[in-house]
């Protein structure tokens, strides 16, 4: 093969036709070429891959995986070949027990027989000795090949026989399995009948649920309803009481406020009055003294001044020491004091009218 292993022959068992077939799989990769490079791609030692092409030893599915995957194969049927190759391995090496001695210690004695004529040839003493040691490793290997044709036959009718077996239980299988694929589907439209049949009456129960649910909150609406109503006219009418209180509180306050301004215009137009009589006294006393010291011009200018001052003879019913006294004769004066005299007075100035308080704010109209 070009790649370091040793021929390989078909012996019947279970491992040898796997590593026949994983040989093939390296046939038609084409490379790696040899042990060495395929051990170097795939991460392991070259003993290790020898046992596996060898039919040594049944590989684990780490390094077959490794092993396929190196060699561009589909690393998931070899694995599904794995494990049918461990059960036939284990089956083989039953009927071997059951048959005598396994095949592998059959094996490994005529390797040891083989070594041992080996070792015999290679220090010959005498023709004879090798003659016999030909003669009874050829009967060993004659017995070795019969035995193992025995067990051929043996594992052959084996197979047959189960093969039969298998071949007469297939109707019996068949009856077994369309029973319990009817079973299954009886059982699936039972389940079937019965999930529509809960599932109805869940339906059902959800739909009453919802119903009640809905008739209990309509009428739990229809109490709070009326009972906003009636504590909204409570509050209504509360609040029109309140209105209507403080509505009374503000006309009070506010004929309150107009009899406090009537008394106090009154109160200023007496204290008017009173100012105007006593600054007339005070004048006509100055005019006494300015008459007799001759001041005739400051005469004129005082009497101007009670003019200004709208102070006539109106005030003379006051009584008290704000009473009127009577002013000494006064020298007649010019023409010019005289014509400014006869100019009609103005008329006394009125007192502001009381002004009425009305409140800048107003209550929103009462709704029935």
């Amino acid at each position: 093969m070009g790649r370091r292993v040793s021929a390989l022959q078909d012996d019947g068992r279970p491992l040898t036709g796997f590593a026949l077939s994983l040989r093939d799989l390296w046939d038609k990769a084409g490379a790696p070429a040899t042990m060495k490079e395929l051990a170097a791609r795939a991460g392991y030692p070259q003993p290790r891959l020898s046992e596996l092409f060898n039919a040594k030893k049944v590989p684990s599915d780490e390094l077959l995986g490794d092993v396929v995957q190196a060699l561009k194969g589909d690393s998931a049927v070899w694995l599904v070949r794995l494990k049918a190759l461990r059960v036939a391995e284990e089956k083989f090496q039953a009927a071997a027990a059951r048959q005598g001695d396994s095949l592998e210690a059959k094996l490994a004695r005529l390797e040891e027989e083989n070594k041992r004529l080996l070792a015999l040839t290679t220090h010959p003493e005498s023709v004879i000795a090798q003659a016999k040691a030909a003669d009874e490793a050829a009967a060993a290997r004659a017995l070795g090949a019969s035995n193992l044709e025995a067990q051929a036959r043996a594992l052959l009718a084996e197979a047959i026989d189960q093969f039969r077996q298998l071949h007469e239980r297939m109707p019996i299988v068949q009856r077994q399995a369309d029973s319990i694929i009817a079973d299954a589907r009886a059982v699936a439209d039972r389940y079937l009948l019965d999930g529509r049949t809960q599932q109805e009456r869940i339906v059902q129960e959800a739909n009453d649920r919802a119903e009640s649910i809905i008739r209990k909150s309509l009428q739990e609406a229809s109490a709070l309803k009326q009972r906003t109503i009636r504590e909204t006219k409570a509050q209504r009418e509360k609040a029109a009481a309140s209105v209507d209180r403080l509505l009374k509180g503000a006309d009070q306050l506010r004929s309150e406020a107009e009899q406090f301004m009537q008394q106090a215009e009154t109160r200023r137009s007496n204290m008017e009055t009173r100012a105007k009589i006593e600054i007339e006294r005070i004048t006509q006393e100055a005019l006494k003294r300015l008459e007799a010291a001759g001041a005739t011009e400051e005469v004129e200018m005082l009497e101007l001044l009670l003019l200004d001052f709208n102070i006539n003879d109106s005030h003379t019913h006051v009584r008290g020491r704000h009473a009127r006294r009577p002013a000494p004769s006064i020298p007649s004066l010019s023409p010019d004091a005289r014509a400014d005299n006869r100019q009609p007075q103005e008329a006394p100035a009125e007192p502001d009218q009381v002004r009425r308080w009305s409140p800048r704010w107003g209550f929103p109209p009462q709704r029935s």
